[in-house]
């Protein structure tokens, strides 16, 4: 559970600014007469992807220290005391 709620948490701003950055992109370029091919030639594509998978990594390591103290303790007594440990 805690995977798919980190992809979701990670991969919705990502999934979300995607098409509206191509959508914004392609209507700059149409605006420029700027040729697609001299556009994408000089796109930074490696630090985007870079900092994409900076995002999901900093979520999953979150994820995972927060599923390290959960995976230690005994979570039904935690939820039958109601206090944190």
């Amino acid at each position: 559970m805690f995977c798919i709620e980190a992809f979701v948490i990670a991969g919705r701003p990502i999934l979300i600014t995607l098409p509206l950055a191509v959508a914004v992109v392609g209507y700059m370029l149409r605006m420029s007469y700027l040729e697609a091919g001299e556009f994408f030639a000089e796109a930074p594509l490696i630090p985007i992807v870079a900092f994409m998978l900076v995002i999901w990594g900093t979520v999953a390591l979150a994820y995972y220290l927060g599923w390290r103290n959960v995976h230690r303790i005994n979570l039904a007594e935690v939820l039958r005391d109601d206090t944190m440990v």
